[in-house]
């Protein structure tokens, strides 16, 4: 009994190493799970917190150039993160409960996808992850024979 006593307090270190080294923040998850750069995941994280924004109000947020903001939100709309759709400027003031907005036409605003088929997403692509790595498991003395590595067995 005590030893397992002792592996659980290891585990309770180890737990303890990797939050203080930010081992599960969101940022590593989409990087791990959906492939997104830095960037990507800053917007990703700031229109899951946000309604109806546009480029130039996640750029102004973040303090990025609306160039990086533009490739960030094509990106995500190509994984199907996030929707996209034209307001009315007279629309997105109200919205934004802005009164000062002068100019007159349509923008392009964001919005996550419902956060239950997000989540579903996340979830097929680890899922799909994990098969994966463990086929590379199971067939890893091929693997290693392709590097030199001959495989013997105990």
């Amino acid at each position: 009994m005590e030893v397992i006593g002792n592996q659980l307090k290891e585990f309770e270190i180890i737990d303890e190493i990797l939050e203080n080294k930010d081992i599960f923040s969101s940022t590593r998850l989409f990087k791990c799970i959906l492939g997104l750069n830095k960037t990507e995941s800053q917007v990703f994280g700031y229109i899951l917190r946000n309604k109806d924004v546009s480029t130039s109000e996640i750029a102004k947020a973040l303090k990025l150039d609306r160039s990086s903001i533009q490739r960030a939100v094509q990106d995500l709309s190509e994984l199907i993160l996030i929707n996209r759709k034209s307001i009315s400027m007279k629309e997105y003031s109200k919205v934004k409960g802005k009164t000062n907005i002068k100019r007159q036409g349509y923008l392009y605003v964001y919005n996550a996808k419902d956060i239950k088929s997000i989540k579903t997403q996340f979830k097929e692509l680890l899922d799909k992850w994990y098969g994966s790595m463990l086929k590379y498991i199971e067939n890893l003395e091929n693997l290693c024979e392709c590097c030199g590595f001959k495989f013997e067995p105990c």
